[in-house]
């Protein structure tokens, strides 16, 4: 399944960033979700639990220039049917996070913190 593309099509009410404490970084990721949902390409999921699983997804710039914005989301799901999500994972460089300027080294960020790709899902 895209889950990408379903959080896409998501309402707003079913989207949240949570982190805590709250920091200006995750306030920061906060404005630029809806930017993250429809720009982002999916970079690998982690195994599903009972009901949820975490994608990584890796966001340009959205000026063009800059690191991009790296994000985890924890995908809540019943029956293959996407609930809602949070996004609770935000590294744009900033506060001591990391920043990745490209695709490339946004996935090897993700593979080593055990994300892995679909093939129907990882296309950049």
């Amino acid at each position: 399944m895209n889950w990408l593309e379903q959080i896409r099509n998501l309402s707003p009410h079913q989207l949240a960033v949570e982190h805590q404490p709250e920091t200006p970084r995750y306030s920061r990721a906060r404005s630029k979700l809806r930017h993250i949902v429809n720009r982002g390409t999916y970079l690998g999921k982690r195994e599903e639990k009972e009901r949820t699983l975490e994608i990584a997804v890796w966001t340009p710039p959205e000026h063009g220039r800059g690191t991009g914005y790296y994000c985890c989301f924890r995908v809540y799901f019943k029956d293959n049917e996407l609930l809602c999500t949070v996004l609770f994972c935000f590294y744009d460089g900033t506060e001591k996070s990391p920043g990745f300027r490209s695709f490339e080294s946004a996935l090897a960020f993700a593979k080593s913190e055990d994300f892995y790709g679909d093939n129907n899902e990882n296309a950049h």
